[in-house]
């Protein structure tokens, strides 16, 4: 677990590095002032415009939506030029020299790489989502050791394309987000050669008994004497008692104080020695706050607590503990 004063350590190593980011903020908040007076007169323009369009000819309305699509295409452009683009530099550039150190003070064995993510076929393979990815984005990536075990961690959005047709024949188009959060894997503390899913349990917390049933629509479940576990998630799987070594009493207690840490719909999968496991969150993890000076210490603690988080889950499944043959 990690303490302010460390945090604060950091800020006053990074003193120098700090003070010129915030400069570099000042200029680019400087730049979104700017920017924003421009889209105040942009607005004006285009209202004044569409006034003039729809008093002087017969298009009415068509003048109106003229001004507004003009000015849409002057806020992308105003926004592109005075504000996206500092405030993107800005970041990157806190990501890269600050946190990065910051990853390497609190976590030594571990790296972070911003601009780096998961691939999209090491998301799939462990089977957790079943349907097709049609939008898919990594970042934020960590790896390295904690103590004895190697592990890595990205945040991952995955998203599916559905199409539908009205009864008019017009299409419309939405995406669906399949996930959002963070994918963790780790070398397990013991070597296996099955396979095993643990997924929430929806159906028997909302169908009750009939949800139970249920669960064998879908194949090779296995239920497990913990009935705590047993309500909160749905277990499937290859060769049971090698799954059940897998899964024991004491790591079912295990999941279920992640499953208490990090949300209901917190999975995990269990394939060639290493675990897999996915978990939501709440806003975008690991990024700084434009608003904030490079120097707050909120803003760092936030992202050690993020980090740490994530860390911990070597710790919370007693990983480090090497079984046996397992090295």
């Amino acid at each position: 677990m990690f303490s302010r004063e460390q945090v604060i350590a950091v800020i006053e190593q990074q003193a120098g590095l700090l003070g010129e980011l915030e400069d570099q903020r000042q200029v680019a908040l400087k730049k979104q002032k700017k920017g924003n007076g421009f889209v105040g007169v942009a607005a004006l323009v285009w209202l004044l415009i569409g006034v003039m369009i729809m008093s002087s000819s017969d298009i009415g309305l068509m003048g109106l939506i003229i001004a507004v699509v003009g000015f849409v295409i002057s806020f992308c452009v105003l926004n592109a030029v005075f504000i996206g683009k500092h405030r993107k530099e800005y970041l990157q550039a806190y990501k890269e020299r600050v946190l990065t150190e910051v990853t390497k003070a609190i976590q030594p064995g571990m790296q972070y790489r911003p601009h780096e993510g998961i691939s999209e076929a090491l998301f799939k393979s462990p089977g957790l989502i079943k349907s097709r990815i049609d939008r898919y984005h990594s970042e934020d990536l960590f790896s390295g050791r904690v103590g004895e075990t190697e592990l890595y961690f990205s945040e991952v959005k995955a998203e599916r394309k559905d199409t539908s047709t009205d009864s008019k024949g017009r299409t419309q188009t939405s995406w669906k987000t399949l996930f959002d959060g963070v994918f963790f894997m780790a070398d397990f503390h013991k070597d296996f050669s099955t396979w095993a899913t643990v997924t929430p349990d929806f159906a028997e917390r909302t169908f009750g008994w009939l949800g139970k049933k249920l669960q064998k629509l879908g194949g090779s479940v296995i239920h497990l004497e913990n009935p705590e576990f047993e309500k909160a998630f749905v277990v499937r799987g290859g060769d049971q008692v090698e799954v059940r070594y897998v899964l024991t009493p004491d790591m079912q207690e295990r999941l279920l104080k992640l499953r208490s840490v990090l949300g209901d719909n917190v999975m995990f999968a269990f394939k060639d020695s290493k675990v897999v496991m996915l978990f939501a969150t709440h806003g975008n993890w690991f990024e700084p706050d434009f608003k904030k000076p490079s120097y707050d210490v909120s803003q760092i603690e936030k992202f050690v607590m993020e980090m740490q988080t994530c860390c911990e889950v070597v710790e919370t499944m007693n990983l480090n503990t090497r079984i046996w043959t397992k090295v």
